[in-house]
């Protein structure tokens, strides 16, 4: 413990001893430090703000029916979510880096060989974030040469302005193109759709009507309550000829011409009757008019019931469906023509006043720092490398 307190009294000491050769070397860096950083490029930084995106996309389409699903967000509908999305792609393209890239000349700023090492060089300035809120902020950097100029450091702070701005006026022109070609897409495939479906309703409702020509069907459960009522009623006719016969039978007996008047009016009805269930011709059992109106024929019943079902059923579906393509179709109409701004610049950039970096004075305390650090090692090994070298001398002699 005592020998460490002792080296460490000796360390201080000698220092102490050579504190102006220390200093006149920390000053003379960090002079020299602060001189060349008065000379290196000075980098300047504009930064604009959009709104968080708000899709319109959802207000049609595939997404309408699944938008309002409680598990939508969690399958990856989330349209808010998708257009953000959607909107950093854009700006980190290929394509809007290469319209910067030729709208300021900035393969002969860089003094690179070609497009693809400017787009490089650019990536290496701009910056992207998402804040907590939502909002896109982008950031874009400008710098000047080597012992820049007055003009040359105004020029730098208007380039960095500029190229903001632009970043958002080419995001917003590609976004509107692409969701124009997407509306277009979208309004074509509807119109086909919607085109078919009136096709399909109109031969479902011809179909329908030649049914109803064919059979005399207008209304079939209303017809078929009819058909079982007057059925009924020849069997309710009939029962009382029956009763009425049996009295007449007992009371006046078979050859009383009561009895036999009766007995053909029965048989009468009964004959309707059979014909009535067989399904047979109506004109003549209950008159043309009367029959082709109202009637069907009883023991095809569950067969019309099923194909006016199916007639009725397919009819049904064209007009829901026709119902939900005309809105849906309107609206891709409006959406492909519209040419209104997608984004909304909450910040426009405004030309920096400051530079962003280099930091000069963190330079200068870090080549400061290094040089005592440096100095102060030579000062402590200084014994050791002499007698390193002497010893070395004397053996090579």
């Amino acid at each position: 413990m005592e020998n460490k307190e002792k080296k460490t009294i000796n360390y201080l000491y000698i220092l102490l001893e050579h504190w102006k050769i220390i200093s006149i070397i920390f000053i003379v860096v960090s002079v020299i430090t602060a001189g060349i950083s008065l000379t290196l490029p000075r980098w300047y930084r504009a930064q604009t703000t959009i709104l968080p995106p708000t899709s319109e996309e959802g207000k049609f389409g595939f997404s309408s029916l699944i938008g309002n699903l409680p598990f939508a967000t969690a399958l990856g509908f989330g349209e808010a979510q998708k257009e953000t999305d959607l909107l950093l792609a854009i700006l980190k393209s290929r394509t809007v880096m290469e319209s910067v890239c030729s709208e300021f000349n900035l393969m002969k700023r860089y003094k690179t060989k070609n497009m693809e090492e400017t787009v490089k060089r650019l990536r290496k300035h701009v910056a992207v974030r998402v804040d907590d809120e939502g909002t896109i902020t982008v950031m874009v950097e400008a710098g000047t040469p080597f012992l820049a100029s007055k003009e040359e450091v105004e020029e730098a702070k208007d380039l960095s302005k500029d190229m903001a701005n632009f970043f958002i006026q080419e995001l917003d022109r590609i976004n509107r193109k692409l969701k124009t070609e997407k509306a277009h897409n979208f309004r074509v495939f509807i119109e086909k759709r919607y085109h078919q479906n009136l096709t399909d309703l109109h031969q479902a409702e011809d179909s329908l009507k030649q049914f109803q020509e064919k059979y005399g069907i207008v209304a079939l459960p209303e017809q078929t309550k009819a058909t079982i009522t007057t059925g009924a009623e020849l069997k309710a006719q009939i029962f009382a000829k029956e009763i009425e016969a049996r009295f007449l039978r007992n009371y006046v007996g078979r050859s009383h011409i009561d009895y036999i008047k009766v007995k053909n009016e029965l048989r009468s009805l009964q004959h309707k009757y059979d014909e009535f269930k067989k399904g047979a011709d109506f004109e003549k059992i209950l008159g043309k008019e009367e029959s082709k109106s109202l009637f069907l024929p009883f023991k095809k019943i569950p067969e019309f019931e099923m194909q006016y079902l199916r007639l009725f059923r397919e009819m049904t579906f064209q007009e829901k469906l026709m119902e939900f393509l005309l809105p849906e179709y309107e609206q891709a109409k409006i959406q492909e023509a519209k040419d209104t701004p997608t984004v909304q610049v909450l910040d426009k950039a405004v030309r920096p006043e400051r530079k962003h970096k280099p930091k000069r004075a963190l330079i200068v305390i870090f080549y400061g720092f290094m040089s005592i650090v440096l100095s102060s090692a030579v000062i402590f090994f200084k014994p050791t490398f002499i007698t390193f070298y002497k010893n070395f001398k004397e053996k090579n002699e």
